[in-house]
């Protein structure tokens, strides 16, 4: 971290030195900080969150195959610095940041925890879009129209577990293209498996529908 040499009042917001790289001024004393970081290592005060992708934010590697009990240590790990309590003596302004970055943490944790919305996420970051899937296609046209026939719970509940068994060898599917590089072939993959989540939904619906 870079910081100026010289010394002084640092209770206003001043630019010590050339900020580079990812470094921005802390908007209480100015002192150079990290993008990534929560505190001024300065002066102490809550940081406003800056513009980071999910995985810069929570101290993540970018890609799929992610620990998922690792991203809920970090989360955790984070969060805990960030607790209200900590903040009820520094002013309003430093209580409004540490909760707009207990948001930003949050909003990251659920898009990463999640591997369908981190498939979608990847490919953003990467510039690409999903697929669409043909309105025609076979694989979720034949589960719409069973799901449509299926009146009882025993065939409801049979579909869904049908349904979240293929979903779960999509995202295997889409693990093995991320991991490859395949970035096309991920994003079809992506929209099978959100067609199917779709068909899920349907199927939880109706069959919580049924009369008891």
């Amino acid at each position: 971290m870079t910081r100026s040499d010289s010394g002084g009042d640092h209770r206003g917001p001043r630019i010590s030195g050339i900020i580079e790289g990812d470094l921005q001024p802390c908007w209480l004393c100015g002192r150079s900080v990290a993008a990534r970081a929560l505190f001024c290592h300065a002066c102490g005060a809550v940081q406003p969150p800056r513009a980071l992708d999910h995985f810069a934010r929570l101290g993540m590697e970018r890609r799929f195959d992610i620990d998922l009990e690792t991203l809920a240590k970090q989360r955790t790990g984070l969060s805990r610095a960030l607790e209200p309590g900590r903040f009820t003596a520094r002013g309003a302004r430093q209580q409004a940041l540490a909760r707009q970055q207990a948001d930003a943490l949050d909003a990251a944790y659920a898009v990463l925890h999640d591997p369908v919305s981190r498939a979608r996420y990847l490919l953003e970051l990467d510039g690409g879009t999903p697929a669409t899937l043909d309105a025609a296609d076979p694989e979720t046209t034949a589960l719409r129209a069973e799901l449509a026939a299926a009146t009882d719970a025993l065939a409801i509940d049979r579909l869904g577990a049908e349904v979240t068994r293929r979903i779960a060898a999509g995202i295997r599917d889409l693990a093995t293209a991320f991991r490859g590089g395949a970035t096309e072939l991920a994003a079809s993959t992506l929209s099978r498996v959100e067609a199917l989540e779709s068909i899920a939904a349907e199927a939880r619906a109706k069959r919580a529908g049924l009369t008891p």
